[in-house]
């Protein structure tokens, strides 16, 4: 076998790789302990990338294509494995966390990557998916890792996937998706619902907390949230009323400050 077989038949074991994982791999199958990035390149990726055996989704990452599916226009990569691997603080959320817990109410082909601003990249189209980055000052607060293909993911917990979705629920598709698909959100924790609020300290995610929270009371997922968490929560609200969606109809939920659209509630019916 030769050494650009050897080095395909390693990264199809991974299936989604970055330059510098290709450099590694190649480190331990070649004869040089070092080469650089144009022979590397000239001498194997591009090869590859010609015989339909790589594709290559964005700068420095590519995708080992298998063998049956070499030329396959229909062949669509992992799309969670290519999210992973774009930035190396990350973590995958808002529908896509959702995606992954097995509860998001209809399909999407975005893919959405949370990253500090110092990790920004551009969106991108691979595959008829797109990637998309979502800022955030809190990008270590409130993810765990699963595994995935034998891949460690890092995505948002439960209860941060609750309150991302609450916070900004245009990146789950507007608050009827979001709603039913929190239907089906198992997991959500109050003394982390608390701590991560104690960080985040913004005060409309708090009244967006408490207001969600009674309305999912009933749901046996959130069964005595609201009960544990509302005097932490009325506590961190402001006295003047806020818009839960502007410019639109809305009723003053006393309770929470907060007014609400009206009907805003029969987005859960028939769930």
């Amino acid at each position: 076998m030769t050494k650009l077989e050897l080095l395909y038949q390693e990264l199809l074991k991974r299936e989604v790789v970055t330059y510098k994982e290709i450099e590694d791999i190649f480190k331990e199958i070649g004869e040089k302990p070092s080469v650089s990035f144009r022979y590397l390149y000239t001498e194997y990726i591009h090869k590859l990338l010609q015989k339909g055996k790589l594709l290559h989704p964005q700068k420095g990452l590519y995708v080992a294509v298998p063998p049956t599916k070499i030329n396959v226009n229909s062949y669509q990569p992992d799309k969670y494995l290519i999210a992973s691997k774009i930035q190396s603080l990350y973590y995958l959320g808002f529908h896509t966390a959702l995606e992954l817990y097995g509860c998001a109410y209809s399909v999407y082909n975005e893919i959405y990557i949370v990253v500090p601003s110092e990790q920004k990249f551009r969106n991108f189209t691979f595959k008829q998916i797109h990637y998309r980055p979502v800022f955030t000052a809190y990008a270590t607060k409130g993810v765990k890792k699963r595994l995935h293909k034998n891949h460690e993911l890092i995505m948002s917990t439960p209860s941060r996937t609750f309150l991302d979705c609450i916070n900004r629920p245009e990146y789950v598709g507007g608050w009827e998706e979001c709603l039913k698909s929190l239907e089906g959100l198992s997991g959500v924790n109050a003394q982390e619902i608390q701590q991560l609020l104690t960080t985040i300290r913004k005060d409309m995610l708090f009244r967006k907390t408490g207001f969600i929270l009674t309305l999912l009371s009933d749901n046996p997922y959130y069964t005595g949230l609201i009960d544990t968490l509302q005097p932490f929560l009325q506590r961190h609200i402001g006295t003047s009323p806020m818009y839960l969606k502007k410019g639109i109809k809305s009723t003053l939920n006393t309770s929470w400050k907060l007014y609400v659209p009206i009907g805003f509630e029969y987005y859960l019916k028939g769930v």
